[in-house]
């Protein structure tokens, strides 16, 4: 066998492979201490990419949750005040039944009339006063970046702020583009609901002759149209009502689609990105006593260039 001196190859091999075990511990080190099995691009840069996206969708979609949770906030807000709404609108039309009663008198219904004033007051107070994180939300305009759209009907709330009869109010529920649910919200002023329920040509309707003009219900035949147009009047808001509990049950639905879809796509990020304990475990164990076992083989072959001086000696 040939001694060298000036090379000491069982040496270099030694330093290689503790070289590649540190490095190996290195990495596993670093595993168990993140908790991740991907702490850069070389560690695995396709499963990075992939893990990415799946973070961008599971971000998405629970913030799309928290929208979706907001939506029904609003959505509850507007039919706590459309059941207010509704209450007065009975209270109306059964002051109007009893208008229709030929027990009565003028001065009876006079003072009927001046109560159902009150109503289509506060009714219109409710109308433009209802708001939600400090927005009107029953006044049918854009009340906060555009995310009304219709057409103006030449109607104003309190503030002299100009009305529309409708528009959409988008609720933006999924990770992606275009993931959005609308709901229709008209206005829900008195002003506004007898605009679009009933037939508001001067002389036509006793509720409403003309824009701000409020009519006194005066004699039986008057008591029973105003009967008729408090039908309408309920049905109308009823109606949307009835929408916004459909547009709740679709949010409530959405959240719990997504959730599922947000803890799946998490599970198998979970499988690309994170660390298995076990087997790091495992890893840390072998390279510990390779890198023992490569320590004690190092100084060994360090030694070995001492053979040419007892050959010399």
């Amino acid at each position: 066998m040939a001694v060298y001196v000036n090379t000491n190859v069982s040496s270099l091999n030694g330093q290689r492979y503790l070289r590649n075990v540190q490095t190996s511990l290195n990495t596993t080190y670093q595993r168990l201490s993140s908790g991740q099995r991907i702490n850069s691009a070389k560690d695995d840069a396709a499963g990075l990419q992939i893990a990415d996206r799946l973070t961008s969708q599971i971000n998405g979609l629970n913030q799309g949750n928290r929208n979706a949770n907001d939506g029904i906030a609003l959505a509850q807000t507007i039919e706590g005040g459309l059941d207010e709404i509704i209450s007065l609108l009975q209270r109306g039309r059964t002051l109007a039944v009893q208008s229709a009663n030929g027990t009565l008198g003028s001065e009876d219904r006079k003072a009927i009339s001046d109560e159902i004033y009150s109503i289509q007051e506060e009714i219109q107070r409710i109308g433009e006063q209802t708001t939600f994180g400090g927005k009107h939300i029953l006044v049918g305009y854009n009340f906060g970046d555009s995310i009304y759209s219709g057409q103006s009907e030449n109607l104003t709330d309190a503030a002299g702020q100009q009305v529309t009869d409708g528009g959409k109010l988008i609720f933006h529920v999924g990770a992606n583009t275009g993931d959005r649910i609308e709901m229709e919200v008209p206005a829900f002023t008195w002003s506004a609901i007898v605009n679009q329920a009933l037939d508001t040509t001067p002389g036509n309707s006793v509720l409403y002759q003309q824009p701000g003009t409020f009519v006194e219900i005066l004699t039986q035949d008057d008591a029973n149209q105003a009967i008729n147009e408090f039908d309408t009047l309920i049905a109308f808001v009823d109606h949307h009502r009835a929408n916004l509990g459909a547009i709740q049950n679709r949010l409530e639905s959405t959240i719990r689609n997504q959730a599922n879809v947000s803890a799946n796509s998490a599970d198998a990020r979970s499988r690309i990105q994170d660390a298995d304990f076990a087997e790091e475990s495992a890893n840390l164990s072998q390279q510990s006593i390779i890198q023992q076992a490569a320590t004690s083989m190092l100084m060994q072959a360090n030694t070995r260039p001492q053979l040419a001086l007892s050959m010399l000696g």
